[in-house]
């Protein structure tokens, strides 16, 4: 079978090909073409990414600059765009933060102007992927995942799911955290993409949530819980996604990034542009392996700098949590080494193994509600744990979430739905709408300055809207 990747010219692309190939034969992937239209970047993490899966996988990589000859006859298709660059994304922030607002690139407003010069060009994708490939299914990893994955399922496109390594990696660091596989553990995830909780945990079928929950050290320790007040997750009784810093800690989170010498996006740029100027001084095809050792350098100093600016300069250190005071059956503490799948190419591949070999699993993804959750709509798109097997994807049930949660959702999903609609009819007046409704934002006469702050920053991108 093949695959494509769409944006293969991204820096996370070797990180893709290497979780790939581990797992390309189980999955039945024997060729994976990466496109993009940045031609230098594809060539050098492309070929980076050809050299670090030679050794232990048989994986053929093309590399094309063409839509239509990447995805022609392709079974499986990810995209991960980036309409704008990283360039767009420090515009995005700073336009937010000069009108005093949150700018991040999903959670914040900066994910509205992501959002709406993106929407376009993945659907012209997604009518050449129905034309070209066999029929694909798409993994939609493109941010803002959830309202993007919106914009394409409104569209008639009900062939994508919504993929967000954040959603997976819940299980993942959990696993890791309590040094378990992550295949023995169930986790329920519920929300929208970047906006979510978990209310249940079960290893090895047996529910553990609320010994977890009232254990202290847990509370205390757990890295995922580092972010917040412990008051607040005492009071959440929940595992909330560490994209609600944004929300339950806005003025904190605010106040950091303006004090920043940088903002998370500058740094990316900073750091990008430090790694290609390294990487062109390397001949990639002819020393690949000093390339990598080049690209492995940069994304550790990158990896390291995330949620630093959000937290004022500081790191979230992973403290490891005592398991004797935890008290759970099963939990191995000399098992060092846990069964994972990395980043969104494993929450792929996970997938397709699923519906190929039979085999059911449960992941967290983006896909139509379809009565899992009772106050959202049927076409609404949410993150949701789904069990995945050769029937199809089922999101499972989910009952008497707080009203807080619910409220959060209904007004998320509110700002999606606009958004949406905005783009569509390419109108200002749904524009502003959109973005007043947006929690972070929250304010017509606000909106309306973002919007056409945004219009005049990406006009390039945008045209005129009415």
């Amino acid at each position: 079978m093949k695959m494509a990747l769409i944006g293969g010219g991204g820096v996370r692309t070797v990180f893709f090909c290497q979780s790939l190939a581990k797992y390309a034969e189980k999955a039945g992937i024997e060729e994976l073409r990466l496109m993009d239209t940045d031609e230098e970047k594809l060539q050098i993490f492309g070929n980076i990414a050809r050299y670090a899966v030679r050794k232990t996988s048989s994986l053929n990589i093309i590399l094309t600059d063409s839509i239509e000859e990447a995805v022609a006859d392709a079974d499986y298709v990810v995209t991960a765009i980036r309409v704008g660059g990283d360039e767009g994304r420090v515009r995005d922030e700073r336009t937010a933060l000069d009108l005093g607002v949150i700018g991040q690139e999903t959670t914040g407003a900066g994910g509205f102007s992501y959002a709406v010069r993106t929407i376009p060009v993945m659907k012209e994708y997604m009518r050449i992927i129905k034309e070209k490939s066999n029929y694909a299914t798409v993994f939609n990893f493109t941010n803002p995942a959830g309202l993007v994955t919106q914009a394409l399922y409104d569209a008639g496109y009900d062939n994508v799911i919504g993929i967000c390594d954040n959603a997976a990696g819940v299980k993942i660091e959990l696993a890791k955290s309590l040094h378990v596989n992550a295949g023995d553990l169930f986790i329920r995830l519920y929300g929208l993409n970047h906006l979510t909780w978990a209310d249940q945990i079960k290893l090895y079928g047996t529910d553990i949530f609320e010994d977890l929950m009232k254990n202290e050290d847990f509370i205390q320790h757990y890295h995922d819980f580092l972010y917040y007040d412990r008051d607040l997750i005492r009071h959440l009784n929940a595992l909330p996604n560490g994209y609600l810093y944004y929300y339950y800690h806005r003025e904190r989170a605010l106040h950091n990034i303006l004090n920043a010498p940088m903002t998370r996006g500058e740094t990316i740029l900073r750091l990008n542009r430090e790694m290609l100027e390294r990487l062109r001084m390397v001949n990639v095809v002819k020393n690949p392996e000093k390339a990598y050792q080049v690209y492995e350098e940069a994304m550790n100093a990158r990896n390291q700098a995330y949620m630093s600016v959000e937290l004022g300069g500081k790191s979230v250190k992973k403290v490891p949590l005592n398991l004797e005071k935890l008290g759970i059956k099963g939990i191995h503490p000399g098992l060092e080494e846990v069964e994972v799948l990395e980043g969104y190419a494993g929450v792929a591949l996970n997938y397709i193994e699923a519906q190929k070999n039979n085999h059911p699993i449960d992941l967290a993804v983006n896909v139509p509600n379809k009565g899992a959750i009772d106050f959202m709509k049927d076409d609404d798109i949410v993150e949701i744990t789904c069990q995945v097997d050769a029937g199809g994807v089922r999101p499972v049930k989910i009952m008497d979430v707080p009203e807080a949660n619910r409220i959060m959702m209904q007004q998320v999903k509110l700002y999606e739905r606009r958004t949406v609609q905005a783009v569509q009819e390419k109108s200002l007046e749904l524009a502003y709408m959109a973005l007043m409704e947006h929690p972070l934002v929250g304010s017509y006469s606000l909106a309306k300055q973002l919007v056409k702050a945004y219009q005049k920053v990406h006009k390039e991108y945008l045209g005129d809207w009415k």
